[in-house]
């Protein structure tokens, strides 16, 4: 009988063990080859809609060593009595965009909104496509070589034109729809404007951007090309702060340090945005608010 049960217990395991085996890698091979976009971070207060305001601008508010589960980046209780943070946003505002209060706030934001630097991009676009009519991408790649030997595809003119070529002024929608996506929390931050304010311009920007883009690589890679059009730079040039930037965005995909929790697969490009406001005055939802309490919460 011992035998016989030993027996048993051994084609059990047999059986068992390798079906447990497969069971365990399937799981294994679904998590990897589920779209990034699917998986979540449970963990993250803020409301879905500023989840996506937060990636939307995750390339400045990285470069400005923000945290991904506040509002900006920098906003959570007792923040706001944190002088020397909200003086050098606001000094940030001021000197980059020209804002100082709540008028300033809302033109400079809502202008971002309806044209931003894109319009200024297509009227040059036009006219160096005036200049350069017909020429190919390597016509203008030796073009560019005349003041830059080392240019390539990623230089400023063959960059910047062929992707007019493509898109329009629209090539810099992500820039002007990113920026106004964090910018526009900055000024809620510092008091300038309202959460009401905020989520009407942020929301408006959000839904243009997911009309026009298909996922967050088509958004963030068409900010990357409008701070490289700001910049005026090639982007091949590792001292750039187009390469830069583009070295966090790498960084952020990939989830390494000190951006464990990948923000473009946190929310989903096209999740749903609402103007509702539904947190506290931080953007912490409510099932979370017992873990941010400080004697300044309210």
């Amino acid at each position: 009988m011992k035998y016989v049960l030993e027996v048993v217990m051994l084609m059990i395991l047999i059986i068992v063990v390798p079906v447990i085996f497969c069971l365990i890698l399937r799981a294994v091979v679904i998590h990897i080859q589920r779209p990034r976009e699917q998986r979540r971070d449970t963990y993250t207060p803020l409301s879905p809609t500023l989840q996506w305001m937060n990636t939307a601008g995750s390339i400045l508010l990285a470069n400005n060593n923000g945290n991904f589960r506040y509002m900006a980046g920098v906003y959570f209780p007792g923040s706001e009595n944190d002088q020397r943070s909200v003086e050098g946003i606001k000094t940030t505002l001021w000197e980059y965009w020209g804002i100082q209060g709540h008028e300033s706030a809302m033109d400079e934001m809502t202008h971002l909104v309806r044209s931003g630097m894109r319009v200024q991009y297509g009227s040059e676009m036009r006219k160096l496509e005036v200049l350069y009519h017909g020429c190919s991408e390597e016509e203008l790649i030796a073009a560019a070589q005349k003041e830059n030997p080392k240019a390539d595809e990623d230089s400023f003119l063959p960059k910047m034109l062929m992707a007019y070529r493509r898109y329009g002024e629209n090539a810099l929608l992500g820039w002007d729809m990113g920026r106004a996506a964090y910018i526009t929390q900055w000024c809620y931050f510092v008091g300038y404007i309202s959460m009401e304010e905020m989520l009407d311009i942020v929301v408006d920007a959000g839904k243009i951007a997911q009309e026009y883009f298909q996922n967050w690589e088509e958004m963030m890679e068409s900010y990357l090309l409008g701070g490289q059009y700001w910049m005026r730079e090639d982007a091949s040039d590792p001292k750039s702060m187009t390469a830069e930037r583009w070295k966090i965005y790498e960084a952020l995909w990939k989830g390494e340090k000190p951006y464990k929790n990948i923000p473009y697969t946190t929310i989903a490009f096209d999740t749903p945005l609402s103007k509702e406001i539904i947190t506290n005055k931080y953007g912490i939802m409510p099932e979370y608010e017992q873990y941010y309490k400080t004697k300044d919460f309210v």
